[in-house]
């Protein structure tokens, strides 16, 4: 094997462990972070609502709130590998087509809208995209519910972004990596922006983000 080959090789062994730990790590993160109830608890629906979630998770979070309030009708957006039985169970709980910057509704059709770690991986421009699909989808007066990696406040807590960077690119993690990423909300169009909390998640810090269509 020549010195070249042996060097690619080894770059591309080096990835593909490095993308086993991220992703085992990023799971971890999603699915054991102090950061997931209260997100729930701050999108709770009122009665009549309808809410909509646009996330990594697919559709984890109308999933569970679809159980608590059986009277709320709540939608998602491309859900990761939903389990479609369980689904069925769930009257109140209706899959949308489309994308991220895309999504098969009419503009100004949810009270609220949820989003949890969607934003990070994206570029810049991707970002904006998604943030304002959610906004013309939200009637005026709506909450966006925002969960993602924010600028973090201990040496560990970069992990999450540095992964995301090399996985993705630079471009993605800056903004989070500097807190940057709320000015991307309010640039969208949203108002009264502001972080809730924060959480530190081992390799990563969460902020939950409320932000409001006029």
């Amino acid at each position: 094997m020549s010195v070249i080959h042996r060097s690619s090789f080894i770059r591309s062994l080096f990835r593909r462990l490095y993308m086993f730990v991220y992703k085992w790590g990023y799971r971890v993160t999603i699915r054991m972070g102090g950061w997931w109830e209260p997100l729930l608890e701050e999108a709770a629906p009122g009665p009549g609502e309808r809410i909509l979630e646009v996330s990594a998770e697919g559709c984890s979070a109308c999933e569970t709130l679809a159980r608590s309030y059986p009277a709320v009708h709540f939608f998602a957006v491309r859900p990761t590998r939903p389990n479609e039985n369980e689904l069925k169970s769930l009257s109140n709980l209706e899959l949308l087509r489309g994308d991220q910057y895309c999504i098969d509704c009419r503009a100004a059709s949810f009270d609220k809208v949820i989003c949890s770690l969607a934003l990070h991986p994206l570029r810049q421009d991707k970002k904006l995209a998604l943030l304002k699909e959610m906004r013309r989808v939200l009637r005026h007066g709506g909450a966006l519910y925002l969960a993602d990696f924010d600028k973090p406040l201990r040496p560990t807590e970069i992990h999450a972004l540095r992964g995301t960077g090399y996985l993705f690119g630079p471009d993605t993690a800056k903004s989070h990596t500097d807190g940057a990423w709320l000015d991307l909300i309010k640039k969208a169009g949203f108002v009264g922006v502001r972080r809730v909390t924060t959480y530190s998640e081992r390799v990563g810090r969460v902020a939950i983000v409320r932000a409001r269509r006029t």
